[in-house]
């Protein structure tokens, strides 16, 4: 009888950590996406895509304190909206 109960309380330790893993996996996602905050019209957009992404480009340096050139920022127009995509690479 020992022995079953020293089973039992290992499995229920083992599924918390497992639990925590889980959450700490799915919490930390490397996508995370913003809600719409200004909307530009498409000619700004065209004559203005440098300004856009160089003002993207220091925003994104000064949150997360890495040098401009480790940024990729893509600009691409899906259903009538453009989309602002970013990479950041930490190392």
């Amino acid at each position: 009888m020992k022995f079953l109960f020293w089973e039992f309380g290992k499995k229920k330790k083992s599924r918390e950590t497992a639990k925590k893993r889980l959450e700490q996996i799915v919490g930390t996602t490397k996508r995370k996406q913003m809600n719409i905050t200004e909307i530009i019209p498409k000619e700004m957009l065209d004559k203005n895509s440098d300004k856009i992404k160089e003002r993207i480009a220091s925003w994104l340096s000064e949150t997360f304190n890495v040098e401009k050139e480790k940024i990729k920022i893509d600009l691409e127009e899906r259903e009538g909206h453009v989309v602002i995509i970013t990479n950041v690479f930490f190392k």
